[in-house]
Formats: C-alpha cells, sequence, structure tokens
C-alpha cells in the first residue's frame, strides 16, 4: 500500500499541471493581428492557358487550349483544376475525356513527381473497351504533366482505391505521358 503513495501522488500533480496548462491557454488573451501594408493592393488575377487533351473520332487525343481566370500556385490545385476541366468536357466538340461527371476526391504529389488523383468511381458501363480506357486514362495524364511542370507521371485512383485496370489498362502504377496516342 506504501508503494502506491508516491504514484498517486505522482498523478495528482501531473493532473493538476495539466489543467493549469490547459486553463492557462484558455484563458489567454488573443493576438494582435498582424500589421499589414495598407497600400499593398490584392494582387489581379492574371489569366492563363492550359492544355487540355480530349480524346477525337480518330482515337487520338487532340489538343485543346483552355482559358482560365487564373492558374492556381500550388501544384495540387492545378492538378484539380485541370481534372475539372477535362469532366467539363471539349468546347471544341471533341469526345468527353471522363465519360461520367467524375468528381475529384483527393490530389497528392509525392517526392518523385508522381501525383496521385482520386476521381469518383465511374460507373459499371461508363468506360468501354481499350480505346475508352487509353482515352480516359491518357487525356488525364497527358493533360496533368502539361500543365504542372512539378508532376512526371499520374497515378490513377478510383473512390480512394488503387486498382489494377478497368478492363484492360494496366493502371497498377504511375503512368507516364503517352505523346504517340497525341494527333499531330
Amino acid at each position: 500500500m506504501k508503494a502506491l503513495r508516491p504514484i498517486a501522488a505522482t498523478l495528482i500533480v501531473v493532473g493538476i499541471l495539466a489543467a493549469v496548462v490547459l486553463l492557462s491557454r484558455r484563458h489567454r488573451a488573443p493576438a494582435p493581428p498582424l500589421a499589414t501594408e495598407a497600400s499593398s493592393p490584392a494582387p489581379t488575377p492574371v489569366p492563363a492557358s492550359l492544355v487540355l487533351f480530349f480524346p477525337g473520332d480518330d482515337t487520338m487525343l487532340h489538343r485543346e487550349t483552355r482559358e482560365v481566370p487564373e492558374l492556381p500556385a500550388g501544384t495540387p490545385a492545378r492538378i484539380k483544376l485541370v481534372v475539372e476541366e477535362l469532366v467539363a468536357g471539349s468546347r471544341q466538340g471533341f469526345a468527353p475525356a471522363l465519360p461520367w461527371p467524375a468528381t475529384v476526391q483527393a490530389v497528392f504529389l509525392d517526392r518523385e513527381g508522381d501525383a496521385w488523383v482520386d476521381l469518383s468511381p465511374p460507373p459499371a458501363d461508363a468506360v468501354s473497351g481499350t480505346d475508352g480506357e487509353l482515352a480516359l486514362a491518357y487525356a488525364t495524364v497527358n493533360s496533368v504533366v502539361a500543365n504542372c511542370p512539378a508532376v512526371r507521371r499520374v497515378q490513377l485512383l478510383f473512390g480512394g482505391q488503387q486498382v489494377a485496370t478497368l478492363g484492360h489498362l494496366d493502371l497498377s502504377r504511375p503512368l507516364a505521358p503517352n505523346p504517340e496516342l497525341v494527333a499531330p
């Protein structure tokens, strides 16, 4: 019993110290706002262009330049914008790159320059055949790499899951852009 007294006393002291620290943080006065220079105007967004790739009737990918109000500075935000513009579809009459209303659920960039793009999963009948898979994968990969200098390859995920394939194309590893699929 005497051996438990020092342990109990230590626990009581630790509990009191923790309570003091928590209460002192709660009652601390808020920090004053940082001084800002009133004369510096907010930066004006600079319109920019994206290069997107959409499948054509000839099964090749075709370049389409898209004006956007501004390019995000961060690579993950830029990747998200590129994929959202692909989902919005072609303005020049090309086929959809992503043939379902996909949403970007998450984007990650690793140290090797691989982007991990997590899309909402496609319905079972959304992507048909090898040509459809090639168009989906390489329209996305080529568009992301063309607009994001820090990215060299893209790993597609669907619903947070890495998939081996959508039926034909190996999607179990990051894909590099394929210029052979791009129309001259």
